[in-house]
């Protein structure tokens, strides 16, 4: 499995060879090469870009959710 790093900025774990140090007021972070791309994109670019990943983000929540809701019922049936 390769190494992989957050993306603050897409809130996702992608492999190294994706990722690059970027500047913020806060010191570097890592950012994917996907979401730097996108920054420089025209407006209507970037928007549907940002609702993209607000979809993805939902959607991994979602599961998460979804997850730790059927964990908790088996361990309601089994204790």
């Amino acid at each position: 499995m390769p190494e992989m790093k957050f993306c603050y900025c897409c809130r996702a774990h992608h492999p190294i060879d994706q990722m690059r140090l970027f500047p913020t007021r806060q010191g570097q972070r890592w950012r994917c090469v996907r979401s730097i791309e996108a920054a420089v994109r025209s407006r209507r670019e970037r928007d549907a870009f940002g609702e993209e990943q607000t979809r993805i983000n939902h959607e991994a929540a979602n599961r998460s959710a979804d997850f730790a809701r059927r964990l908790r019922q088996y361990a309601q049936a089994s204790g």
